[in-house]
């Protein structure tokens, strides 16, 4: 049994919540398919940015079943961090750590979301379910 996860954006927690049961995909939210490949953003914007892992905080808890799925709120500082990598910093990235076509395409897509986040001024979650 594995962990499926999403990174989605919206204009609130309550919308957010309706994720909860089925995903961001199924109620028609802006959406990354991150199953199997990465479930702690924090860890990754810091490898990105060049700084400390500690300077984004834990995400917080928006919602759970209390069995298998969970929505989460990703820390403003987080998307903010994760908007500001450019084009050539991810190649670099991807070089280095000797990415494949799949990995590069979801940092990308992330990055992507993380700016349209900041633009329409909504905040980024991350969906779980065992």
């Amino acid at each position: 049994m594995g962990v499926l996860v999403d990174y989605f954006t919206a204009d609130s927690d309550e919308s957010a919540e309706r994720a909860l049961s089925s995903g961001p995909g199924y109620v028609k939210l802006p959406y990354v398919d991150c199953k199997g490949w990465i479930d702690e953003l924090g860890d990754l914007v810091a490898e990105l940015s060049g700084r400390d892992v500690s300077e984004f905080g834990d995400s917080e808890v928006v919602v759970d079943d209390g069995e298998a799925s969970g929505v989460d709120r990703v820390m403003p500082e987080t998307v903010a961090a994760l908007a500001a990598i450019e084009d050539a910093r991810l190649g670099e990235y991807a070089e280095d750590e000797l990415l494949n076509d799949y990995e590069i395409e979801r940092i990308t897509a992330l990055r992507d979301l993380a700016r349209e986040a900041v633009r329409l001024s909504h905040r980024m979650y991350r969906w779980m379910c065992v």
